[in-house]
Formats: structure tokens, C-alpha cells, sequence
């Protein structure tokens, strides 16, 4: 199978997505190929299980020009099923390649087994091939990361902002999800972005006890937000999220797009009973796709997975 356009692909797996059932895609559809620009093309070979992306034009700065990430599934040394995903990016300066592979992990406890995707991804141009990725590099992803990547970890903060005044989830408002993610060393906490789910209807309380997220997003009325804290990191982040998410073509949002969200300006989506909007500021704009792009968000970003965990967990208050 080849992919020529710039645009956003999904293929099935053997790992079955954590919400499937919700909106239109796949239950196995849990590996996402992106293609940024119309310079690249990808073979997928599901049989052989490799992906070949090949990209022949200098770029003058460094550009990412597609990724891919698979759905996985891991088992913590207490026990504990917890989805995650394993995401490379390509990039590319003149004629070099260069790659960025990491794991968007709910869980903090290390994991003891995984169960993913065994691709291997290859990279190339007219004179340069490199293998970008193997099933035995996944797994020591997975299972044993680098040092480097842990004081990442380490250095990435996520603060629950929920403690404090007690909520009613029978009362609009209740915030199911509430988090500052960030950085943080020796107790100095520099968010970047705060993230909600918030119940619109009281009558959505069976539901946030049940912790079951599709049937949330299936049934209910809720609102999920992003507001930026800062600047710093988050406009080439956001831009490149409505990418990923098929939200380029809001019209709401192409100021977003070209130069992001100023610090304190918040982003939200809003959905109920299967339909949805955009709200940005007093704009809003119906998004006819809204369970998609919420499913997509919650299981393949980082900071959409974190807030499934918060919501999830609410079953065990």
C-alpha cells in the first residue's frame, strides 16, 4: 500500500484500541502514519511489516515530515494493563535524516511486558537509507529506556489541580480531569498548558462513576480544553496538532494555526450526544466529526492519554 499526500493514515493492527467503539475508526485502527507535506511518499507492507518512507528534498531548517506511532499495550510490575503509545518522528535538514522515538505512557510505574506492533521503519532519499526503527529497539523502549529519556521523564510535570474545594458530580462544572503539564525540578513547577474534562450536566454522574470514557463521550455533554500557560514550546505543538487531528479546515482556528494561542487563551471542544462544536473565545464553529477527533486526541496524544488515565481512575473514588 503507498501513500503519496500530505495528510493523517491509519491501518489496523493487533492491538485493539483503548476505546474502541467509539466513533468511526477501526477497533484494531490504532497505527497512525503522518505525512507532512507532498514530498514524501510511504510503502506499508503489513504482511512484511515494514514501513519504507522515502523523501528526496533538502530542507534548509530542520522539518519534521512525518511520523508514525502504534498503539501498544503494557503490563506494570504491579500488574496493571495500561495502553500506551511508541511514536517516531522523521525529520530532515539538507539531505540528513534525524529521528525522535518515544512512549506517550499513562502509567508511572515501569513496564514488565509490552505488547506491540513489530514494524520495522526505513527511512530514505536518492543516495541515503537508514533503518529508523526495529521491533527490538520498541522493546527496549518499552521495557528498559535510556537514561536519557527517564530524566526527560523526570523533568516533565504533571500537576492534578483537582485537590482543593470539594466537587459534586451531580453539579454542572465537575471537573473530571483537571492538569498542569509542564516542567519541574526541586519543587518549582513551570507549566506549559493546563488541560480539562469538565461535565457540563449533572446528569452525567453515573457515567463519571462508571469511568468508562466512550460511554462519557457517547452519551453525555462534556467539554475538553486546553489553555495555554505559556508560549514557550506550545505554538509549533498546536499547530501541528491540528494537523494530526484533522482540524486544519476550522475556520475559528486559523489564527490558532498561524501563530497559536496567546498565554491565557483556552481552546475547547464540547460534545454531546455524538455531536460537537469548537469554542474559541466567543467563536464556535460545529465540528461534525467531534468523536473522532476526541478519541484520536485521548488514545494516540500524550497529553490526551493522561487525561483518559485521570478520567478513567474517577471509577475508583
Amino acid at each position: 500500500m503507498r501513500f503519496r499526500d500530505r495528510g493523517v493514515y491509519h491501518f489496523a493492527g493487533r492491538v485493539r484500541c483503548p476505546f474502541a467503539g467509539l466513533g468511526t475508526r477501526g477497533d484494531h485502527e490504532g497505527n497512525r502514519l503522518a505525512l507532512d507535506d507532498d514530498r514524501s511518499q510511504v510503502d506499508l507492507d503489513t504482511g512484511a511489516r515494514r514501513i519504507v518512507l522515502y523523501n528526496d528534498h533538502p530542507y534548509p531548517q530542520k522539518t519534521v515530515i512525518g511520523d508514525v506511532l502504534f498503539l501498544a499495550e503494557g503490563t506494570t510490575a504491579s500488574g496493571r494493563r495500561s495502553p500506551f503509545g511508541v511514536h517516531l518522528k522523521v525529520f530532515k535538514k539538507g539531505r540528513v535524516f534525524s529521528f525522535d522515538l518515544h512512549r506517550h505512557m499513562r502509567a508511572g510505574e515501569p513496564l514488565v511486558t509490552a505488547d506491540f506492533e513489530p514494524f520495522e521503519v526505513i527511512v530514505k532519499d536518492a543516495v541515503t537509507r537508514v533503518v529508523a526503527l526495529t521491533p527490538d529497539e520498541v522493546r527496549e523502549l518499552c521495557l528498559r529506556p535510556s537514561l536519557a529519556l527517564r530524566a526527560v521523564k523526570a523533568i516533565m510535570a504533571t500537576r492534578d489541580l483537582r485537590p482543593g474545594a470539594p466537587q459534586d458530580p451531580a453539579q454542572a462544572g465537575y471537573r473530571v480531569a483537571d492538569l498542569s503539564v509542564g516542567f519541574g525540578a526541586l519543587g518549582v513547577h513551570h507549566g506549559i498548558v493546563r488541560a480539562q474534562l469538565v461535565s457540563l450536566d449533572g446528569a452525567n454522574a453515573p457515567l463519571i462513576r462508571r469511568g468508562s470514557v466512550p460511554e462519557m463521550l457517547r452519551e453525555g455533554a462534556w467539554e475538553l480544553s486546553l489553555t495555554a500557560l505559556s508560549k514557550r514550546w506550545l505554538d509549533a505543538v498546536i499547530a501541528r496538532d491540528l494537523f494530526l487531528f484533522g482540524l486544519e479546515g476550522v475556520s475559528i482556528l486559523r489564527r490558532v494555526r498561524e501563530r497559536g494561542l496567546t498565554e491565557g487563551e483556552t481552546l475547547s471542544f464540547r460534545f454531546e450526544q455524538g455531536g460537537g462544536w469548537v469554542v474559541l473565545g466567543e467563536s464556535r464553529e460545529a465540528l461534525p466529526e467531534a468523536t473522532d477527533v476526541a478519541r484520536a486526541y485521548l488514545e494516540f496524544h500524550l497529553l490526551g492519554g493522561l487525561l483518559a488515565e485521570h478520567a478513567e481512575g474517577r471509577r475508583q473514588e
